[in-house]
């Protein structure tokens, strides 16, 4: 079971006609947007996306805090305003275990389930389950880990959350969705290769560490106030 304080801090996002999905995180009473960097490409100290509510794509104008460096595809935005409850949600990746159940959550092709007042008619997302295959969170870089799932456009830059030890009552974010490695194939006709290729979904899904998300926000902590 999802619970509220990550239902009701993902959104439906979308920039200059790219959807992708975007979350709250609340650090030092003040609430920031974790998202993907390649989902806002060449913004500068600010940005105005799009969030959807009320069946409607509605401006809100940020600050950006940072997008980390390399590879990592993670940025963070200022919002002007707080937009979802402030519900406690922790960004911590120390305590996933491989192996075990992950769930994350975006609006893939941009699908969403119409709730009205029950989230103050912002959409809930779609939920989807993984196993964690791969922990990479040492103090190399990057800091990844690699879910067994299938995941789908619209889906980067959902968070990857986890319930730690098996404790049902407790629910961390770990990771931020990126994207999911593809490998070329051959095309057969009637049995025969052609030279045609067909690029599919191993079914392997990147996330970077939240950790990246909270370096950003330490670094320029300019986030909405919260009341």
């Amino acid at each position: 079971m999802i619970p509220d304080n990550v239902l009701q801090r993902t959104f439906c996002m979308q920039y200059r006609d790219e959807t992708a999905t975007c979350f709250t995180l609340d650090l030092y009473r003040k609430q920031y947007i974790v998202t993907v960097r390649h989902a806002l490409p060449d913004v500068g100290e600010a940005v105005t996306i799009e969030i959807q509510h009320d069946m409607q794509w509605k401006p809100l104008v940020c600050r950006v805090v940072g997008s980390a460096a390399g590879e990592v595809d993670i940025s963070v935005l200022a919002p002007s305003h707080a937009i979802s409850p402030s519900l406690t949600l922790e960004p911590n990746a120390k305590n996933i275990c491989l192996g075990q159940d992950a769930y994350f959550l975006g609006f893939p092709y941009g699908l969403q389930s119409l709730v009205g007042e029950t989230n103050a008619d912002f959409p809930f997302p779609l939920v989807k389950r993984a196993c964690v295959s791969m922990l990479a969170l040492s103090q190399g870089e990057p800091r990844y880990l690699l879910l067994d799932g299938h995941n789908n456009p619209g889906f980067s830059g959902g968070p990857v959350i986890y319930s730690p030890n098996g404790n049902s009552q407790s629910t961390m974010v770990a990771a931020v969705i990126s994207g999911y490695r593809y490998a070329w194939d051959h095309v057969f006709v009637d049995n025969r290769e052609t030279d045609m290729m067909i690029r599919y979904n191993t079914g392997i899904i990147t996330a970077y560490s939240i950790d990246y998300a909270i370096q950003l926000i330490r670094a320029n902590p300019i986030g909405a106030l919260l009341e």
